[in-house]
């Protein structure tokens, strides 16, 4: 149904999931179109699950003042329709996952309905989201590191896909992740520091389809500059690191002549953490064995193999520091 209102064609629905005959209130939301929806509920499922919707939902006033919509009483949310159906949902399915666990994006998809499930104290459902949320933000590097490859493998077996199709998106999760779950916005913030500045969600054109987009309306002007400064300090700790190793001056143990092919690796090693701007893939893809190197700039070079054992350990202790010291690189978040 349809009606026109000050030449704004409006549409009203009834929601086809949570209009029940026999339910005793009725919600009505609005999108951010003007659109009408209304959800048929009983009042005894809502209550049950919380006093704070109940409160909200019936205060103290008499029933005659209530506006009636299909002969019961009416109360209007402003919450998008497609938040309240999740929330509603979750009161009469509670064992039934709110979202399809693995969703990518659902930082973004459930962000609506975790702030109700807080504001009226659902910590069931707030905790069934955060869980997920938590999930693909690991606080470890090896549980990270296995996040990455996940991701890859899932692209790789999903043509036609690219990795906003199958990896989250950082800017919906930082939002949610300062108002609910802080200990991500490091790991958050450290993954949209390697992204392009205009990197743009699911508007890749002729980029490969690695690439990673940022719905970057969600990013305060203090958000973007805290990734610029963020950038700064980890190419300076890496720069640091580096000369301080002292790896132009290497020493081959076994006098293999190893020392020219270690300075190439260096100079490759600054160029490639320079154009892409992601020291823990790089260091992780420099290391000399092939397998684990994946597609790196490193050439085959004739490096022994007491020199190739001594360059990982460098490589793996200096990811591991890296990744350790990540909030300072974005302090006060």
């Amino acid at each position: 149904m349809s009606v026109d209102s000050d030449d704004v064609c409006i549409n009203i629905s009834n929601d086809p999931d949570l209009y029940f005959a026999d339910g005793n209130l009725v919600i009505l939301t609005r999108d951010h179109g003007g659109n009408h929806t209304y959800f048929r509920v009983h009042q005894s499922i809502l209550s049950k699950h919380s006093k704070a919707l109940s409160d909200h939902i019936f205060p103290d006033s008499s029933p005659s003042q209530r506006e009636i919509y299909d002969g019961v009483p009416l109360v209007e949310f402003q919450e998008d329709p497609r938040d309240l159906n999740i929330f509603l949902k979750f009161l009469y399915e509670p064992f039934a996952a709110p979202i399809q666990k693995g969703d990518p994006d659902i930082a973004f998809k459930m962000y609506g309905a975790l702030r109700l499930a807080d504001r009226f104290s659902i910590d069931p459902l707030k905790e069934t989201i955060l869980s997920y949320i938590r999930e693909d933000w690991p606080q470890t590097l090896q549980a990270w590191d296995e996040r990455e490859a996940f991701y890859s493998r899932r692209l790789k077996s999903s043509p036609g896909s690219t990795m906003d199709d199958v990896a989250p998106e950082p800017a919906s999760v930082i939002r949610l992740a300062r108002k609910f779950e802080p200990q991500v916005l490091t790991l958050a913030f450290y993954h949209l520091s390697r992204l392009p500045v205009n990197a743009t969600y699911g508007q890749h054109n002729q980029a490969p389809r690695h690439a990673r987009g940022v719905r970057g309306y969600l990013l305060s002007p203090a958000d973007r500059e805290k990734v610029a400064l963020g950038r700064e300090r980890m190419l300076r700790w890496t720069s640091d690191r580096l000369e301080s190793l002292a790896l132009d001056t290497w020493q081959c143990r076994a006098e293999g002549g190893c020392q020219p092919h270690i300075y190439w690796r260096v100079v490759v090693l600054h160029r490639s953490i320079m154009r892409n701007m992601d020291v823990l893939t790089t260091l992780r893809t420099m290391r000399s064995h092939k397998q684990e190197r994946g597609t790196s700039d490193v050439v085959e070079d004739a490096v022994c193999q007491h020199c190739n054992t001594r360059w990982d350990t460098i490589l793996n202790e200096t990811r591991r520091d890296f990744f350790d010291s990540l909030s300072s690189f974005f302090p006060d978040l």
